[in-house]
């Protein structure tokens, strides 16, 4: 049986993760997390999950306005059955991957938590999962277990999804989610999910391409990434170093040098200057390389 003892290291963490919380709340947060292997995923996974969120409000300046119902439009109470048949409904929309559930039995300012991170609120949440569940396609969710206790509902549940970027990585995971029930309000007061599967490994899959063919040179360059093989990886991206970044600046480069008889102006500038004329001659001796073999 795991310890119950809630160290100070992970107080802090949790303290500073979930701020505004009652010593009450906290205390079952912080023994929950105990339980956990890794409570704390580190800096690295966390601004992973931070950079994720950000990238899924740029996208979601593209999307036209959400139309649903804002969490505090929702009503006060809810019976057990009530909030029980909510939360089913949601799951049928593939809630916490679509962002499409209503999700009138939660809280306005819900308790969410993940491996990687918390937050409160559900309009946040819905924003954040609609956002990247627009990069997802060929969705797969199944509901395996669900468990109703006194205080909370748990659920067992596994998923895939391809994200649409351009190598098209798969996503998958396994896990479930503990929904807690206020007394009051017989509401949704915190969302607490847990993966059967290390959060690094979930983030390595994401530089894994789904397609065995090498489709083009994303797939071909996050292939040799996942592998490790930095030759290929090198080989793979020279077309588009080239083309984007190390031609231009030698075009400017020498253009600057005919006008002035210098090169690009300033320490720095010269610096960057020296660097893309190195990768530019070993990205070319590259493309020539592939050239003669394919000769």
């Amino acid at each position: 049986m795991a310890s119950l003892t809630v160290h100070l290291g992970q107080a802090q963490c949790f303290l500073g993760a979930y701020p505004n919380k009652s010593p009450h709340r906290l205390s079952r947060l912080l023994v929950r997390a105990e339980k956990r292997e890794d409570p704390n995923p580190g800096l690295g996974l966390k601004a992973v999950w931070y950079g994720a969120e950000a990238f899924g409000n740029l996208i979601g300046l593209t999307k036209p306005k959400d139309q649903q119902k804002s969490a505090s439009d929702l009503q006060d109470v809810y019976t057990r059955e009530e909030a029980v048949a909510a939360i089913r409904k949601d799951y049928d929309t593939n809630y916490f991957v679509s962002g499409k559930g209503e999700m009138s039995a939660y809280e306005k300012d819900c308790l969410f938590a993940d491996p990687f991170a918390g937050f409160n609120g559900v309009d946040r949440f819905k924003k954040n999962v609609s956002n990247l569940g627009s990069l997802m396609e060929d969705i797969k969710l199944d509901l395996l277990e669900w468990t109703e206790t006194d205080e909370a509902l748990q659920t067992k549940w596994r998923f895939s999804a391809v994200l649409t970027l351009p190598w098209r990585p798969r996503l998958a995971a396994s896990g479930g989610t503990t929904h807690v029930f206020s007394k009051e309000t017989g509401r949704v007061i915190e969302h607490i999910e847990s993966w059967d599967v290390e959060p690094a490994a979930v983030v390595k899959s994401l530089l894994r391409p789904s397609s065995r063919a090498p489709a083009n040179s994303f797939v071909e360059f996050f292939r040799a990434v996942d592998g490790g093989d930095a030759a290929g990886a090198w080989s793979a991206a020279t077309p588009a170093l080239l083309k984007y970044y190390a031609l231009p600046v030698v075009a400017v480069s020498l253009i600057t040098k005919a006008v002035t008889g210098e090169g690009l102006p300033g320490f720095f500038l010269g610096t960057i200057e020296g660097f893309t004329y190195l990768v530019a001659f070993a990205g070319g001796a590259t493309e020539i390389g592939k050239l003669i073999k394919r000769r």
